[in-house]
Order: structure tokens, then C-alpha cells, then sequence
């Protein structure tokens, strides 16, 4: 998903060892850091039900993040919501330099975000017009 955002520096590949989450914060973007099997990803730290902040005991090590408010679970490697279906976290793009590793976080004020996050979420119809899983 195409987003305006700029490439910061969250983490090194020391810091994250494989099969572990990281959360950090850049510009009061709450961002989820994974390592799967040498594979990183990050996400916008916040569950696409009810907003609920993913922590870094929300990832398995393996395969699922796990929302600890509703205990909704996404696909680690894609964001992808699995229970239940239709829903995603919202992917945030990650390049690794060397040993950095750089996270394109939105340029856009976090309420805006929000606002545009949840309205791509309301279309589907997983969340209605207040934010509350329909």
C-alpha cells in the first residue's frame, strides 16, 4: 500500500533477534518490529478491530501477531487478519541497510492516519462508520 512517509532508522539486526518483536516509537507512530526467521516486517502497532496496541508479546515467534484486548489473530508475514478473516494490520514499509533497518513512517499527522486507516477498513464493512467492528 502506497503511503507519503519517510525512511527512519528504528533498529539494528542486533537488536531483534529472529523470533522476536520490537515496538518502537517515531514521530507518535507506534510501530511493530518482527523478525521471522530473518525476514523483517513492520506494522502500525494497532489492531484493526478496536485500535488495541499490538505489544511485542503479541507476536508467537513463528507465524501469528495476536491482539491481547480481543485476541484477534493476523498472519505475521502479511498482516493479514486469520481470525477472523477480512481485516489486516496496516504494513509499513521496511528496508534493511548493512545492519539498520528503516521503517517508512506516514508523514501525515496520527489522527489522520487513523481516520483514513479505519475509512479503507469501513469499506470493507469489517468496521463501521464509529470504528466498532460491524
Amino acid at each position: 500500500m502506497s503511503y507519503p512517509g519517510e525512511f527512519h532508522k528504528v533498529l539494528t539486526l542486533d537488536d531483534i533477534y529472529e523470533g522476536e518483536a520490537k515496538l518502537v516509537e517515531v514521530n507518535r507512530y507506534e510501530i511493530l518490529v518482527v523478525n521471522i526467521n530473518g525476514e523483517i516486517k513492520a506494522y502500525y502497532a494497532r489492531c484493526a478491530h478496536a485500535l488495541g496496541l499490538i505489544e511485542p508479546n503479541s507476536f508467537d515467534g513463528e507465524e501469528k501477531i495476536i491482539c491481547p484486548v480481543h485476541l484477534w489473530e493476523y498472519n505475521a508475514r502479511t498482516g493479514e487478519s486469520i481470525n477472523p478473516e477480512g481485516s489486516s494490520l496496516f504494513p509499513l514499509d521496511v528496508k534493511v541497510e548493512g545492519n539498520d533497518i528503516f521503517v517508512k513512517v506516514p508523514s501525515v499527522p496520527v489522527s489522520e492516519f487513523k481516520v483514513k486507516w479505519f475509512g479503507m477498513y469501513r469499506q470493507r464493512g469489517v468496521i463501521n462508520e464509529f470504528g466498532v467492528n460491524s
